[in-house]
Formats: structure tokens, sequence, C-alpha cells
């Protein structure tokens, strides 16, 4: 016949199972949460180093974005020489080569760094590349594109001007007037306003407006320095009595 056991003995047998089970219990707890701060710690480690590998690849990326906007605008200003060596010495033997060669760039640029800093300066550049070369209606188009994806540039105003500069070349001087017109008021002549107030009195003579032309030249001659800006309105004024 099995030994009665006592109550104090039951109650420190069911203490020691308790024990048992929360230490148990206590050990998967750990043991769980163990793996979870594993995971946790190694989860941080690869935002660590992938954050820094991300930042890198954007410097890296930024680095290679300046550097194609520095080499296309090297060729926008290299000389043309009809030589079959012009090649040998960096310079372009048409500016048809010279401008194509720069859109080429541009365009790379644009396409492998679009999220660079300089992807605005390429844009610009692109621009000015077909606007250079004669290509009047895509300059117009990738000078609307500028616009379009740099809202707040400081250069906005010289991507209207070379808008402005496309559509005139077009024989749209109406459109070009109204661009100009617009430069003048919301950005004061942008970085040129002297060639702003000029282009706009061309627009007018284009137009057959000489009086509308003579009051942008007397607008111009309000400066009183002499300068480049004025000599011409000097001379165009004379010309429209």
């Amino acid at each position: 016949m099995s030994k009665k056991m006592k109550h104090k003995d039951v109650i420190k047998l069911v203490k020691r199972n308790e024990a048992q089970v929360f230490v148990e219990a206590g050990a998967g707890y750990l043991k769980k949460h163990t793996e979870n701060i594993i995971i946790w710690a190694v989860a941080c480690i690869i935002v660590v180093v992938g954050g820094t590998v991300f930042i890198n690849s954007r410097a890296a990326n930024a680095l290679k974005a300046e550097e194609g906007v520095a080499e296309a605008s090297y060729y926008m200003t290299r000389p043309v020489v009809n030589d079959e060596r012009a090649a040998m010495y960096g310079m372009f033997r048409t500016k048809k080569e010279k401008y194509e060669k720069a859109q080429e760039t541009f365009m790379s640029v644009i396409k492998n760094y679009k999220n660079a800093p300089s992807a605005a300066a390429a844009y610009l550049g692109l621009a000015d590349a077909y606007f250079c070369n004669a290509e009047y209606k895509e300059a117009a188009e990738y000078y609307d594109d500028f616009m379009k994806k740099f809202p707040g540039s400081q250069l906005v105003s010289e991507a209207l001007n070379g808008k402005a500069y496309s559509l005139f070349q077009q024989g749209q001087y109406a459109d070009a007037q109204k661009i100009w017109e617009q430069v003048n008021e919301k950005y004061k002549g942008g970085l040129n306003p002297g060639d702003v107030k000029l282009n706009l009195a061309y627009c007018c003579l284009k137009l057959g407006n000489k009086q509308a032309a003579k009051q942008e030249y007397d607008d111009i001659l309000k400066d009183k320095t002499e300068n480049y800006w004025t000599s011409v309105a000097k001379d165009m004024i004379s010309k429209t009595n």
C-alpha cells in the first residue's frame, strides 16, 4: 500500500512542479526572444550596411553625373576645325558632330542618373545643345521638360528664355514675346535683363509694332551706363523713327 503523502509534502511537490513549469516557460520565452533578438540584430546590421552601401552608391552616382555634365559642357565649348586630325586634339570637324556628341552625353546622364543633383543641369544642357544645333522644336520641348521636372529651380527663367529663343527662331514671334514678357515681369529679366528687353523689342518689330519696340528701347536707355544693350538700343531707335 502506498504511503499517504502529508499535506505539506503535497504543497512542496506542487510548488516544485510550478517552479519547474515556470523555469521551462522562462527558458522557452528566453529562447524564443533570443531568436527574435538575433533576428533583430541581424536586421539592424543589414539596414546599417545596406544604408551605408546605398549612401555610398548615391554619392558615387552623384559624382558620375557631375562628371558627365562637365564632359558634355566641355564638348559644347570645343572648337570646330575642318581637319581630319581634329579629333586627335579634342576638336570637332562640324558643328553637327560637336552638338550631337554633347546631346548624347547629356542624355546619358539623364538616363543613368535621373535622381542625381546634376540631372537638372543635364536637362538644361541638353536643351541648349539642341538649340545650338538649330533643332529648335526639340530644344523647346526639352526646355519644357526642364520646367516640369524642376519647377523650383533658380534656372527656370533661363529655361523660359531658351524656349522663347527657340520659338523666335521658328517664326513664332507672338508666343516668344509672351514668354519674354513673363521673364521680364516675374523674374525681373532673369540673368540677362538687357537681352530680354532687346528680344521683346525684336518681337515687336517682327510683329510690325514699331511704337512698342521704341518703348522697349527707351526703357533700356533709362540705364545711363554705356554698355552693349544701351548701344544697341540707341542704334535701333534711330532705325525705328
